[in-house]
């Protein structure tokens, strides 16, 4: 008879197989699903925490980023004394007629491209001034008018600086030689901070000057202060941009001698 397949004998099979060596290698299969759920558990984790880790770098960024520069910047400080009036009417007072020409030198400057920052309209002199040392700008220049005089009949323009803080001197003579040639009458030049208590003056950490345009008390003066805003906000905006263009040649602002006199605030001297 022909060759015929061979049956298998599964009860023989069964009798012989070793169940030690597939427990072995199924053990070795669980083993491995198990390392297996737990990787992808363990990457879901650092998924979730990965948003918390890139906030908290950022917010390292943003403390240890530089301050602003506004070494090229200017800050307007005009007169807020509203009780001093003009002769010409007896109703226009010095704060408003100087926050108009600190408006008017403001926008000269900021069409040339140029930041200007300017007092808010009640502002103390200590708070002008705290609020210039927190932004160090290029230039902090004070606005007003004078009165009185030594004589009661004062006239002229003059300005005041600090000669311990690198600049001063040469901003007011730049913004002193522009209006002084505007004045209408003999003016009366520039003066450190030995020739008048001035708060503003003494207390800054920038380069500094504090304009007195014209007096106020006289009649005719008053007058031209305010029929001249435009040419004399063009006169200090000009002189501005003048000693900006050359402040990179002078050493950064701030006071050089630390026996630099100071005064301490009071209410009572509003200049």
């Amino acid at each position: 008879m022909a060759n015929q397949p061979k049956k298998i004998d599964w009860v023989d099979l069964y009798a012989r197989a070793r169940w030690d060596r597939l427990l072995s290698v199924l053990a070795v299969f669980v083993v491995l699903i198990i390392l297996i759920v737990t990787v992808c558990r363990s990457c879901g984790k650092d998924e979730e925490t990965e948003p918390a880790v890139t906030n908290s770098i950022a917010e390292t960024i943003a403390t240890t980023e530089p301050p602003i520069d506004y070494s090229k910047a200017v800050f307007l400080s005009p007169s807020t004394q509203y009780d001093n009036l003009y002769a010409c009417d007896g109703t226009t007072t010095e704060a408003a007629a100087m926050i108009d020409l600190a408006k008017r030198v403001k926008s000269l400057l900021e069409a040339d491209g140029y930041t200007v920052f300017m007092c808010g309209e009640n502002d103390s002199v200590k708070d002008k001034v705290a609020q210039g040392n927190q932004l160090r700008c290029g230039a902090y220049v004070a606005l007003h008018t004078n009165s009185g005089g030594e004589s009661g009949n004062g006239q002229g323009t003059e300005v005041f600086y600090n000669s311990y803080i690198n600049g001063s001197k040469k901003l007011a003579e730049c913004i002193y030689t522009n209006v002084a040639a505007l004045t209408p009458t003999e003016d009366r030049g520039m003066k450190d901070e030995t020739q008048r208590d001035l708060y503003e003056i003494a207390n800054n950490a920038s380069a500094c000057c504090l304009l007195e345009v014209e007096f106020h008390d006289i009649d005719t003066l008053s007058q031209w202060i305010l029929d001249n805003q435009d040419a004399t906000a063009e006169a200090i905006a000009g002189g501005i941009k003048n000693y900006l263009a050359i402040a990179e040649s002078i050493p950064p602002s701030g006071t050089t001698d630390p026996t630099a006199p100071t005064m301490e605030w009071n209410p009572e001297i509003v200049h």
